[in-house]
């Protein structure tokens, strides 16, 4: 028997058509270190690592550009999914992403709903910290025949802040889980977010080429009558059906909805090298974020001896809605950054709003080839079709279309039953996000234009349960930031380029090691950039970034494991004309993990210190912002499954 090297098409359409595992409810076993199969990111329940997430995969971010999977179709998410009813995600680059008919620039985040399994079980999950917030999570699964399952869940969370600010989350939701028959599953599932009396965090504009002073992290000198409140809603189905003769439908429709009821933004501009600044306060009226979003798949395999052929036809769809703008600055003079300075309730008044529509249907033919022990290939061609509509108080609508056609192709070799090696290129049509608050047109979303993205690379296994990816990349997109009157448009081009290495995997019984790097070479190419107007390098981006995750429990400590991670980043330019670099910074988290039974529960305890050497540095927006990095904080969770 031999061992392949990379994920098959196999394994790909298990995970594809949605083949049962384990009870998902079980959030005693939950460990992102254990479950990762890389380095390049892993979210189970509560706990994340790796070098990438749904905000930044190679510089980029696949929500805006929306590369969202949920079960692997179409997902355009527009607010948080909650951990009711998503079990965690993945994030897919390089040899990961091959496993998808339809790649895509920036890679591809795919999220997994909490399945209810084959068992009655309920998981009780309470946690302390960070900064004194205390949480209460409960999700229970029952099945109700041998063909019906649901799962359900309830948390309340009293949030604390790094800056001492306070505010509370409660989610809820439920997922139902039928099984008609063996070759057809279908899951509707719903779940609803609550955010309420949350403050807003401090945001720190310079008013030169420096970085601004330390402040304690530990202090709120923001103004309490400024609240953020938002609700957040997703309800969706996913469905298969096995056709017979190796035909198989996959499906899935989402409605994902960000509603923010109440918005508000502490601004402290003109900072001083002394923390010397003038106070702005913006409110920023209720808005909407929503869309209907979804896919269909139809699949074929077809078997040459030992040879297997794969054809997907697709249609994926979205209808996406946006309410921005009316919001209004309320200057409260001078002040101190990190001094408290509270000022007394003003009235204000808020400007009409703005909205945009996004409609968007893609249609595209795919074909995976799979040789055993020879290698993989893959080529998808979509046709999509694209408009979106602006329209802003007292102006014309503004209507932008493209009807671009996108390619994708992969090849993978497999030069021993340890090595594979593999190449790939794509193009995508995607969005940039919004303007940020520091922007005139705050809120303001751009309409889609085109990417592109090469990479290639390798995997080796070293030993059994031991691997090693490394790959380089690049990916071009247009670039959008502020420009010379700070309004939020395209200045130009921008060209990642860079080289990504993952090492995971079990390097002595019990010694589990998950370590990644990535060396980005970031630049912007236009006339703001020969001009003068803008630096050649991408304000924020990291040249180097580095995590290391390790975690030791050998078997005679009886379910004890200690852990740590270390996170190390490169400096990097701290203002657009590339004059101020923000220096690099080292973070150390240590851990341990305990798990029991008593009687026939099953049980965890968690303990962790994250920033254990309290570092302090500032994290650098795409815009210019400043935020400083969370302070040292402990956390303890106990978890267990009934």
């Amino acid at each position: 028997m031999y061992k392949r090297p990379l994920l098959t098409g196999a394994a790909c359409l298990a995970a594809a058509w949605g083949v049962a595992g384990p009870a998902l409810a079980q959030r005693a076993d939950e460990n992102a270190i254990n479950a990762a199969q890389d380095a390049f990111g892993t979210q189970v329940g509560n706990e994340s690592i790796g070098l990438y997430n749904a905000t930044d995969v190679r510089g980029f971010s696949p929500t805006e550009a929306g590369n969202l999977r949920l079960e692997g179709l179409y997902f355009d998410r527009q607010g948080d999914t909650t951990n009711r009813v998503v079990a965690g995600s993945t994030v897919r680059v390089g040899l990961s992403a091959q496993s998808y008919p339809f790649m895509a620039p920036t890679g591809v985040v795919d999220y997994r709903l909490r399945m209810p399994g084959d068992r009655a079980v309920t998981s009780v999950l309470t946690t302390l910290g960070p900064f004194e917030q205390m949480s209460l999570e409960v999700d229970t699964q029952i099945p109700l025949g041998e063909k019906l399952s649901v799962g359900a869940g309830i948390a309340g969370v009293k949030e604390k802040t790094p800056a001492d600010t306070s505010g509370g989350v409660w989610n809820a939701g439920g997922i139902l889980r039928w099984r008609p028959s063996d070759k057809i599953e279908i899951v509707p599932f719903a779940g609803i977010n609550f955010r309420y009396d949350k403050e807003p965090l401090h945001t720190v504009i310079t008013a030169g080429p420096f970085l601004p002073p330390k402040v304690d992290r530990d202090v709120f000198y923001g103004q309490h009558w400024l609240p953020f409140s938002s609700q957040q809603f997703v309800v969706g189905v996913v469905g298969r059906a096995d056709l017979g003769n190796d035909w198989t439908f996959r499906t899935g429709w989402f409605r994902s909805s960000n509603w923010r009821i109440e918005q508000s933004d502490m601004q402290f501009r003109n900072t001083q090298p002394d923390g010397r600044t003038d106070r702005v306060a913006v409110v920023i009226p209720g808005n909407i974020l929503a869309s209907w979003s979804g896919e269909a798949r139809l699949s074929k395999i077809i078997y040459e001896g030992p040879r297997r052929h794969t054809v997907h036809g697709s249609f994926r769809g979205r209808m996406k809605t946006r309410v921005f703008g009316g919001s209004t600055t309320i200057p409260l003079g001078p002040g101190v950054i990190g001094v408290p300075d509270f000022e007394p309730e003003p009235t204000w008044t808020l400007g009409e709003k703005s909205n945009s529509r996004v409609r968007q249907g893609t249609g595209g033919i795919a074909y995976e080839g799979l040789w055993p022990r020879v290698g993989e290939v893959s080529f998808g061609v979509q046709k999509t079709f694209y408009r979106r509509a602006s329209t802003q108080p007292n102006l014309p609508t503004v209507v932008s279309k493209d009807r671009p056609w996108l390619f994708n192709g992969t090849i993978a070799a497999y030069l021993s039953d340890d090595l594979a090696i593999y190449g790939s290129w794509t193009r995508g049509l995607e969005e940039s996000g919004e303007a940020p608050q520091t922007a005139v047109n705050r809120g303001e979303s751009v309409p889609a234009t085109r990417t592109e993205q090469v990479d290639a690379g390798f995997r080796y296994t070293i030993m059994p349960g031991l691997r090693v990816v490394g790959g380089v990349f690049e990916v071009k997109k247009p670039f959008f930031n502020v420009d010379a009157a700070n309004i939020f448009t395209r200045v130009g081009d921008v060209r990642h380029r860079g080289v990504e290495f993952s090492l995971t995997g079990q390097v002595i019984p019990g010694l589990t090691v998950v370590a990644g790097t990535v060396l980005l070479k970031a630049r912007t190419e236009g006339q703001t950039v020969t001009s003068g107007r803008l630096g050649a390098v991408p304000l924020g981006r990291f040249p180097h970034v580095m995590r290391l995750n390790v975690q030791y429990g050998p078997k005679s400590w009886k379910g004890l494991s200690v852990d740590g991670q270390i996170e190390n980043v490169s400096s990097r330019y701290a203002n657009l004309l590339n004059t101020v670099r923000a220096p690099a910074y080292t973070t150390v988290n240590v851990g341990g993990r305990y798990a029991f039974k008593i009687s026939d529960t099953q049980a965890s305890l968690r303990v962790q210190v994250q920033n254990i050497t309290d570092a302090f540095a500032w994290s650098v927006a795409p815009a210019g912002s400043f935020t400083p990095i969370d302070q040292r904080r402990f956390i303890v969770s106990l978890t267990a499954d009934f």
